[in-house]
């Protein structure tokens, strides 16, 4: 049921990417990455109900190499679960990420290796964290 779920969401959202960031537990749902600009969505997966934390991050290339793809973007980071508490802010903080997306196997273009540097302030300016992530992603588009 969850991979008919995730499968439907895909296909809703017109995925062209998806990415695994295991450390973090992060799921990424993105638009077509090898675009200038494209936009990747980011679901926390480590917790069940006390932090549904997602990422908004709009982010553009900076190179056109078929092996690897340097980007940056910025975003926001919404729990939806504030909401329901009294005086609860759904931002929860801002980020900046830089990342490259390497394509290491010739015979798989469509595999790629993400890593990720992005710093994270809250929204209050008080607290920040200077995050690093690695994963594998998967591209569905076609090689131009």
């Amino acid at each position: 049921m969850a991979v008919a779920v995730f499968i439907a969401t895909l296909n809703y959202c017109n995925a062209q990417s998806v990415a695994y960031y295991p450390i973090s537990s992060i799921v990424s749902i993105s638009t077509n990455p090898v675009k200038p600009i494209w936009l990747d969505l980011r679901f926390q997966t480590n917790s069940f109900f006390s932090s549904l934390s997602t990422e908004i991050a709009p982010a553009v290339n900076l190179n056109k190499n078929p092996k690897g793809q340097y980007y940056i973007g910025g975003g926001l980071r919404l729990n939806y679960l504030e909401a329901f508490r009294e005086n609860g802010a759904i931002l929860e903080g801002y980020m900046l990420n830089i990342g490259i997306r390497s394509a290491p196997f010739d015979k798989y273009p469509q595999v790629q290796i993400a890593f990720e540097l992005s710093p994270y302030v809250a929204s209050n300016f008080e607290t920040g964290l200077f995050r690093s992530r690695l994963g594998i992603a998967y591209n569905f588009s076609k090689k131009k």
